[in-house]
């Protein structure tokens, strides 16, 4: 980015946004919800079908189940886990975490295909005959703690874009998107955040992280074991996809929205069928722009967006301008091109993802006004026909 796109950045920013914020070299497990739930041990932090689960009750669990993951599986242990119940998933997840697993995490059977090549050493959930239900992994033996955290060793997996490959995320990149995505929607101990679909796509989990590191609570509202709505939650979180399944193909959420719903965009967007989604919930669709390969990398601040826009970078990440063509960063700022491929170098990235130069392809090309908000452009290197259209 130029010197003077980021002199407009910093003249128009969010106030009581951090532009860079701390991240402490500790295990995402307890950046997110360890050091959270010591403050606010009795408050709740995840609610399903089955009832609430305080911070407190929650911690427990996850530290259980991370001693019995360590006495079932050796040291860089891969896991896979397939759990519908949204409390088993993120409790086995985040058990792996503690003790650097790598896990691919799913609340359903993933494809034998991409099952197959994982190559777990161990499986929990609906995986088969030779895996373990949570249950039986609940009513194990325990291990002792292992030895201090390697943070930079990957901890979870996702497939990148197309299924070409996989990235993964660490202690460093999961704790920073736990502190940017809670600074920067301005997340409090107060907000109550659900979930529209599972913890395992990149803003879902995103979304997670954010609001635990603050004491917030999550309401688990997909799938069977999933929980009813209130009548008023802050935030609701989904892909373009499920959101507009949800809020555009029935009668609405069936509940009142006050800061907003965290819509995920891989690429350029309508902004018809966001303005629709808006006038149907009453209430700011906040677009989250990023992808598995990615992590999120530009938002709608809930003071300070444009319906057109995909929103400006979130803490800790850093745009250039990429020549489309061939991905080569280009010597100049966003304030003298028109348009550019992105460029990004992330604290919130995960590791794996295509690099030149040191900066991630986002393969999308974008505009940046004077107030430093960014506008995604129809894609001219995937070229597919749903980008074209520019459809979300």
């Amino acid at each position: 980015m130029g010197k003077g796109a980021l002199g407009q950045l910093a003249a128009y920013w969010p106030e009581d946004t951090p532009r860079h914020a701390h991240v402490p070299l500790k295990r995402a497990t307890e950046i997110a919800l360890f050091a959270p739930a010591a403050a606010n041990a009795e408050r709740v932090a995840l609610v399903t079908a089955a009832g609430e689960i305080t911070f407190a009750d929650l911690t427990a669990r996850v530290k259980a189940a991370s001693a019995l993951l360590r006495a079932r599986a050796k040291k860089n242990a891969r896991v896979a886990i397939a759990l519908d119940d949204p409390a088993e998933l993120l409790i086995a997840m985040l058990g792996c975490w503690e003790n650097e697993m790598l896990a691919y995490a799913s609340a359903e059977p993933p494809p034998a295909e991409a099952l197959a090549a994982f190559e777990a050493d161990l499986r929990v959930g609906q995986l088969g005959e030779e895996s373990i239900t949570f249950a039986e992994l609940m009513a194990g033996e325990a291990s002792e703690k292992a030895e201090k955290p390697d943070y930079k060793k990957p901890l979870l997996v996702l497939p990148k874009p197309g299924g070409a490959g996989e990235v993964g995320h660490t202690h460093k990149t999961l704790g920073a998107t736990a502190i940017a995505m809670a600074n920067f929607l301005m997340i409090d101990g107060d907000a109550t955040l659900a979930l529209l679909e599972p913890p395992t796509h990149w803003l879902t989990l995103a979304a997670v992280l954010g609001t635990w590191q603050k004491g917030g609570r999550l309401i688990a509202a997909y799938g069977e074991k999933g929980a009813a709505l209130p009548p008023r939650v802050d935030y609701a979180a989904a892909s373009w996809a499920v959101a507009e399944e949800r809020i555009l193909g029935g009668s609405g959420l069936g509940c009142r929205v006050g800061a907003g719903v965290l819509v995920g965009i891989e690429k350029a967007f309508s902004v018809s069928r966001r303005r629709r989604m808006v006038r149907r919930l009453r209430a700011p669709i906040l677009s989250v722009f990023g992808r598995n390969d990615l992590g999120p990398v530009l938002a709608s601040h809930p003071s300070w967006f444009l319906d057109d826009a995909a929103g400006i970078p979130l803490p800790n990440v850093d745009t250039r301008p990429m020549n489309p063509k061939d991905g080569q960063p280009l010597n100049i700022g966003w304030d003298s091109v028109e348009e550019a491929e992105i460029g990004v170098k992330s604290a919130l990235a995960p590791i794996g993802g295509d690099l030149i130069d040191g900066w991630l392809r986002s393969q999308t090309v974008a505009a940046i006004d004077p107030t430093g908000l960014y506008f995604l452009k129809v894609e001219r290197i995937l070229g597919d026909t749903a980008n074209r259209r520019g459809s979300g």
